[in-house]
């Protein structure tokens, strides 16, 4: 069960990632295209994984990793513009909960996974949980909303893809890399927008030196995220789906990440927790992690 335990890590990584974004879309960096382009060619590091297990793709297999990247680059800046105006602790589960409804028939379809009566029963308690913790008045708005659900579909058609190559290839590196840059083809498409290039190069000949170690640590712990969830998702044996549903842990880290931030400096999130909220986060987080044990045991 090692993917598991790499999958477990990754979210870990990403709550923390995701926490960051928020608090710099809030105070630094208030355009989405920016921390899209910014990410996406921090991906070009990727690069130095090629002497470890390069392979030469066909035509087909590099057309597929391209298209990945490329809609995941999509799905990456739809999810900054939710977080933008909504709040996380809302967002990221609303994002999250639609994934797996996704992926899983996607993966069966298109991939040929099973999945077993234990995984149903996980998925729908997960999902429960998700859904629960994203109920509610929030700061989110319709735009918020909207662009969370484009998000969602367009990260769970990047990942089964994605699987489909890893699966033709028989090879991690290769795929992973193609993909990324996929992704900066879009951050380059983003890029020749007029506004988004006058806010990047003002970011870049102003920095805010908190802001800037903010942003390192945090695409640290989002590049090292994704790197072992694609792992864990190449090394594992008809688990996309559940891989995806997963991501409930990921809340669970994130709330207590917002808590805490929030006691540190009040407002610097922007979220809501009355004692009601908080309790039924708390409770959502509980399913969710029924769901988990039921995975793993």
């Amino acid at each position: 069960m090692l993917w598991l335990i790499i999958t477990v890590i990754s979210y870990a990584l990403n709550a923390m990632a995701l926490a960051i974004d928020k608090f710099l879309l809030n105070k630094s960096i208030p355009n989405p295209a920016v921390y899209t382009i910014i990410i996406c060619f921090l991906g070009i590091l990727s690069l130095i994984l090629l002497p470890f297990g390069w392979s030469t793709p066909t035509a087909v297999q590099l057309a597929w990793e391209l298209v990945s990247g490329f809609l995941f680059g999509i799905a990456l800046f739809l999810m900054f513009v939710a977080l933008n105006k909504g709040e996380a602790s809302r967002i990221i589960p609303f994002l999250g909960g639609l994934q797996p409804l996704i992926v899983l028939p996607l993966a069966w379809f298109f991939i040929g996974e099973a999945v077993s009566s234990d995984f149903l029963l996980a998925f729908v308690v997960i999902t429960i949980g998700t859904v629960m913790i994203s109920y509610g008045k929030g700061k989110a708005s319709r735009v918020a909303y909207t662009a969370a659900f484009f998000s969602a579909v367009l990260f769970a058609v990047s990942l089964v893809i994605a699987k489909y190559t890893y699966n033709s290839q028989n090879n991690f590196i290769t795929p992973f890399v193609m993909t990324r840059i996929g992704s900066l083809l879009f951050a380059v498409l983003l890029f020749t927008v007029p506004k988004n290039f006058k806010d990047f190069m003002f970011r870049i000949r102003h920095p805010k030196k908190q802001a800037s170690l903010l942003l390192m640590f945090g695409q640290i712990s989002g590049a090292l995220a994704s790197v072992l969830v694609n792992l864990a998702i190449a090394i594992s044996s008809g688990a996309t789906a559940i891989i995806n549903s997963l991501q409930g842990l990921q809340y669970a880290f994130l709330l207590g990440i917002i808590i805490v931030m929030q006691r540190v400096s009040p407002g610097s999130m922007k979220e809501k927790l009355t004692p009601r909220i908080l309790w039924q986060k708390i409770i959502a987080t509980a399913l969710i992690i029924v769901g988990l044990a039921i995975l793993a045991f």
